[in-house]
């Protein structure tokens, strides 16, 4: 079951609830946000009280260097708080590049929604 809502702070950007973990759906088509906007962004939804964080980039949103190192920042963040990041991507080159840098480690990347969901509830089981 999920609930929904928009990210805290006013941007507008979705969000969905799935318990104790929330679903951030990057919207396509909106205007570039800055890294450290993104950062802020998305540690608001953990600071909302979020033990974990899926962010999904829809295929027509450019994840650059930038993008790459504030998702680093927020998994990083999250991590110091005892939560996680997982990020999906459609676009099988992204995911291979967030891949070759082992970026994976640390925010594991997935092809769907579902199928991060899927891993996150199946890690949350094994703990």
């Amino acid at each position: 079951m999920s609930a929904r809502g928009v990210v805290p702070g006013g941007s507008g950007f979705p969000v969905r609830w799935f318990g104790r973990f929330a679903v951030v759906e990057l919207p396509a088509g909106r205007g570039l946000l800055t890294a450290p906007d993104l950062a802020g962004v998305l540690c608001a939804v953990l600071e909302a009280g979020g033990a974990g964080l899926i962010v999904d980039l829809p295929s027509t949103v450019v994840c650059d260097s930038a993008c790459l190192d504030a998702l680093m920042r927020v998994a990083r963040r999250a991590r110091g708080w005892g939560a996680w990041l997982r990020v999906v991507s459609a676009d099988p080159g992204a995911r291979m590049v967030v891949r070759l840098v082992a970026l994976d480690e640390v925010m594991p990347v997935h092809a769907s929604v579902t199928e991060a969901i899927a891993a996150a509830l199946e890690a949350a089981a094994t703990q």
